[in-house]
């Protein structure tokens, strides 16, 4: 399984980054499940940051092949899960709570051509080091 971040600045957020750590070690630990439920070979996750319209938005993605529309309309729900005996369904709940109530940001899914995309969209404070 790969990891690959790409990131073009530098971007400060000011947040509590052990909430903030919780939130994206929960979306790279979901994509890793599901990579390894499906059996993908070549499992890859990527992280996307950039900066648009002064909001930082962060893309999770994997390549597991997507959620399906039904599960994707629950999938923040409390105690909602897809993995049978292992999960607990409070992670996306809690991430979706910790980025849209404390951090006043958004935090979404959707399907790309190859898996799953969350995506969180916060308000940014940019750095430019020279």
């Amino acid at each position: 399984m790969k990891l690959s971040i790409n990131s073009l600045q530098k971007t400060a957020l000011f947040t509590n980054k052990n909430e903030f750590s919780q939130v994206l070690l929960n979306l790279i630990v979901n994509a890793k499940d599901a990579i390894e439920e499906r059996e993908v070979k070549e499992g890859k996750i990527y992280i996307n940051i950039k900066e648009e319209n002064n909001r930082i938005i962060i893309e999770v993605c994997d390549n597991a092949g997507g959620i399906d529309d039904a599960t994707q309309e629950k999938i923040f729900d409390p105690y909602f899960s897809t993995k049978r005996d292992k999960g607990t369904g409070v992670g996306l709940y809690l991430a979706k709570t910790i980025i849209e109530k404390k951090m006043r940001g958004k935090l979404s899914v959707k399907n790309s051509k190859e898996g799953a995309v969350f995506t969180i969209k916060l308000s940014s404070f940019t750095t430019t080091h020279t």
